[in-house]
C-alpha cells in the first residue's frame, strides 16, 4: 500500500501537531527518505516526538519504517502521482493517478475485510433464501449488483430505490430473511431507520460500512468493514467506495458459489441459456 494515501486519507483525524507534520511529508516526501527524526522535526517546526507519534498514528513501526515505505514509492513520488488531478494535467496522468488510488484502495479493503464476517454471511445465505437490500446513491447500485448476483442463483433478493416500499416489504415479510444494507459513512438516516424496523421484526442486518464507529455499525448483526475511499476533491465522490464495496460483494458471491461450485456453475449456465433464448425471440 502507498504510504502517502495513507498519509492523505489520515489527515483529517491527526492532531493538529502531527497535521502539520503529515502536509510538510506530503509536500517534500523526497527529502524525507534522507533525513533523520530530528532533522525533518527542525525543517517541519515541529519535534521529534511529533514524528515518533504520526508513525504509530500511521500504523507504522516507527521513523525507519516511514522512510521504508517512502523509499518504496518512489516512482510514485518522482512522478507527483500521489496528488490530486491537476489543471491542464495529460490524459495519461490522469490514468496513472486514478488506477494507483483505486489500487490503493482495494488492496487497503482486502485487508480489512474479515474473513470471519464473510463466513456468517455465506451461513445466511445457506440458511435462508429471502434477503432485502438496500443503499443510497453510489450504494445503491452496490444493493442493485448484489440483487443481480444472487437472483441468478435461486436467491429472493427485493431491491428497490424506495424506501417506503422496502419499509412495507419487510413489515409484511413472513418468511425469514435478511437484510443487506449498504452505507459508506454509516450514517444516512434511511438506511438505519431500515435497519431498526428490520431488528423490530426479528430479521437479521447485514452492514456493509466503512466507519466501524457509526451508527448503523452499532445495529449490525454482522459488519463487512470496508476501507475508505478517501476521495479527493476533484474525484466522483463515491469512486473508490463504489468500488471496494462491489469488490466485497464479489468476494461474498465467490465465497458462497466455492462451496456450492457445481448447484451455482448449473444455476448460472440456465439463467444465461434462458436469456438468450428470450432475446432471440423478442
Amino acid at each position: 500500500m502507498n504510504i502517502l494515501f495513507t498519509i492523505q486519507h489520515q489527515l483529517d483525524k491527526l492532531p493538529k501537531a502531527e497535521k502539520k507534520l503529515a502536509r510538510w511529508i506530503l509536500e517534500q516526501p523526497q527529502s524525507v527518505i534522507h533525513m533523520s527524526a530530528k532533522t525533518l522535526s527542525e525543517a517541519s517546526n515541529t519535534s521529534p516526538a511529533t514524528v515518533v507519534r504520526l508513525c504509530y498514528s500511521l500504523g507504522l513501526e516507527g521513523f525507519t519504517d516511514l522512510k521504508l515505505k517512502l523509499s518504496a514509492s518512489q516512482p510514485v513520488i518522482e512522478g507527483n502521482l500521489y496528488t490530486d488531478i491537476d489543471p491542464n494535467e495529460s490524459i495519461q496522468t490522469m490514468k496513472q493517478k486514478l488506477l494507483l488510488k483505486m489500487t490503493d484502495g482495494l488492496e487497503k479493503n482486502c485487508e480489512k475485510l474479515e474473513v470471519e464476517a464473510i463466513e456468517k454471511v455465506v451461513h445466511l445465505l445457506e440458511s435462508t433464501d429471502s434477503i432485502f437490500t438496500y443503499g443510497i446513491g453510489a450504494s445503491g447500485i452496490v444493493a442493485d449488483d448484489f440483487a443481480q448476483k444472487f437472483l441468478r442463483i435461486g436467491k429472493k433478493v427485493i431491491y428497490s430505490k424506495d424506501y417506503h416500499l422496502l419499509t412495507t416489504a419487510i413489515v409484511t415479510n413472513e418468511t425469514p430473511a435478511w437484510a443487506f444494507l449498504i452505507s459508506n459513512s454509516g450514517e444516512k438516516q434511511e438506511v438505519i431507520n431500515l435497519a431498526l424496523l428490520a431488528k423490530e421484526q426479528g430479521t437479521t442486518v447485514v452492514c456493509m460500512i466503512s466507519k466501524a464507529h457509526s451508527t448503523l455499525a452499532t445495529i449490525a448483526d454482522v459488519l463487512l468493514h470496508t476501507a475508505d475511499g478517501g476521495e479527493a476533491p476533484l474525484r466522483s465522490s463515491a469512486t473508490n467506495s463504489l468500488l471496494v464495496q462491489l469488490y466485497t460483494v464479489d468476494v461474498l458471491f465467490s465465497a458462497y458459489a466455492n462451496k456450492h461450485y457445481d448447484k451455482i456453475l448449473g444455476q448460472l449456465e440456465q439463467t444465461k441459456t434462458t436469456v438468450q433464448i428470450i432475446e432471440q425471440n423478442d
